[in-house]
């Protein structure tokens, strides 16, 4: 039976299968779509992909790792809930809206906002302005966060995932359907040239 029919065959019967992408790990210097900074990212990227295909990514950004997600670069779309699991063990829910580093000020809306409303500013002490500006700031972040081309772990369930990935052999993932795209799930291999990326973004360990 000729070669390409057999893999048709495979491909057919395992239409339910998780999917697995043989990538290459490679090591991207890229600015933060949110944050707006230069981050060495290490992503996989399988000749197998498309424009509609998600990939997995690691950051480090300001000494914190960050492991999760990406949505397509060219259909960047908000990826949403996740879950990531290294081989057999934990399987990590990670969701978009509990990304902490979202709440740190990105971009400060609250002077566009506030014009206007001088006269009643000058009645508010310092404590005030402050707390009114925290929330300004913070409702900024989270709309931020909600158009985020990528959800990532970030904190002790980030060094988990960093550390299996370390020593594991494949990164398994599930993205939750939403109302911009369906439940889509793979693998990754987690190979030599992951290691390699991970050392060209200087990244080697975290304890």
């Amino acid at each position: 039976m000729p070669l390409y029919i057999i893999l048709i065959a495979v491909i057919f019967f395992c239409s339910g299968c998780v999917a697995l992408y043989p990538a290459q790990w490679q090591a991207i210097t890229v600015i933060d779509e949110l944050t707006g900074e230069p981050v060495c990212r290490v992503r996989a990227i399988s000749p197998m992909q498309t424009d509609s295909s998600y990939y997995p990514i690691v950051d480090m950004v300001h000494d914190q790792v960050r492991v999760g997600m990406h949505s397509p670069d060219q259909n960047p779309l908000p990826v949403g809930d996740i879950q990531l699991q290294v081989d057999s063990h934990y399987r990590w829910l990670i969701k978009q809206r509990d990304m902490p580093y979202y709440l740190q000020q990105q971009m400060d809306i609250t002077p566009h906002i506030l014009i206007g409303y001088d006269h009643y500013l000058s009645h508010m002490n310092m404590h005030q302005r402050d707390e009114l500006q925290h929330s300004f700031s913070t409702v900024t972040a989270k709309a931020l966060a909600s158009r985020s081309p990528y959800t990532v772990a970030t904190g002790d369930a980030a060094k988990s995932l960093f550390n299996q990935m370390l020593t594991g052999e494949f990164l398994e993932y599930r993205i939750f359907q939403t109302p911009l795209h369906g439940l889509t799930v793979g693998r990754y291999p987690l190979a030599h040239d992951y290691l390699k990326a991970l050392q060209t973004c200087g990244i080697d360990w975290y304890p």
